[in-house]
């Protein structure tokens, strides 16, 4: 279970950056638009010059790189799953005149398409994974309630609706915290994970599974309670200590992501697929 220790996404790293100090609601619909974009590229320059500028925020934000990466680490098997998926199922020239073991054909459009399709994957991940380290779970929460307020005219319940997908993200990293303390404490009582047949495996495994989800609804018991305490009630409009203020720095920030875009935009035009 080393590999729980590696997954970061879902952290806030609380640093003094500029990204982090800019408006989560500009974060949040920065990056949902970055990522629709990341699905229409397909060419090299686009997709380098779209590598680059992610790394550049990375950079901006001062976050580790070696963490950040860490974040991405644990996709890694979707990530090689897909692009193997796309390398011997999709059609086009082969690259060789000889099937791999008589029946599978690699085609150069497969090379391609794995590696876009993985690559995007991969961004996406990433995104996602920068603005949870950059922004807290209250200021998501406050973020989306925002910039979803119009759906409130169609009585769709924003802030319900955000608190719980703060929710949902806080939970994600007491989710792993939560199985790795079990699975240290099974090994400390003698469990061996790596030896015996499925079956034992599988006992074995279920041993760690019970207690996780055992402690996962105890803590969402908590959790409900601790907002009951605090007058919560579902529908009912709540006010916020702290309000959001767009200045200067978030329509720069603005400015830079539309030339962004725009950068990657001429790119995939100049040599698009």
């Amino acid at each position: 279970m080393r590999w729980l220790q590696d997954i970061t996404l879902g952290n806030y790293l609380p640093i003094d950056s500029t990204v982090h100090n800019l408006d989560p609601r500009f974060k949040i619909a920065s990056m949902s638009v970055l990522m629709g974009a990341t699905f229409l590229l397909s060419s090299l320059l686009s997709v380098a010059l779209h590598t680059m500028a992610v790394l550049a925020v990375v950079r901006l934000s001062k976050i580790p790189l070696k963490y950040f990466l860490r974040s991405l680490r644990f996709f890694f098997w979707l990530f090689l799953f897909t692009a193997v998926l796309h390398l011997f199922f999709t059609s086009g020239t082969p690259i060789t005149d000889d099937p791999l073991f008589g029946f599978i054909t690699i085609t150069y459009e497969g090379i391609h398409r794995g590696g876009v399709v993985s690559w995007r994957l991969l961004v996406v991940v990433g995104l996602s994974a920068l603005l949870t380290h950059t922004t807290t779970p209250l200021e998501i929460t406050r973020g989306m309630e925002t910039i979803l307020s119009p759906l409130e005219k169609l009585r769709f319940p924003v802030q319900d609706f955000a608190l719980m997908m703060m929710i949902a993200i806080r939970f994600i990293p007491v989710l792993f915290d939560e199985t790795q303390k079990v699975w240290k404490a099974q090994k400390a009582r003698g469990a061996d994970f790596s030896r015996g047949g499925p079956k034992r495996r599988a006992n074995t495994l279920l041993s760690v599974l019970l207690p996780v989800f055992t402690g996962i609804f105890r803590r969402a018991d908590d959790l409900a309670i601790a907002l009951e305490s605090r007058g919560y009630v579902p529908g009912r409009k709540r006010t916020s200590m702290k309000v959001l203020i767009w200045t200067a720095r978030e329509t720069s920030a603005t400015v830079a992501v539309l030339i962004w875009i725009i950068a990657v935009g001429i790119g995939q035009v100049l040599l698009g697929s």
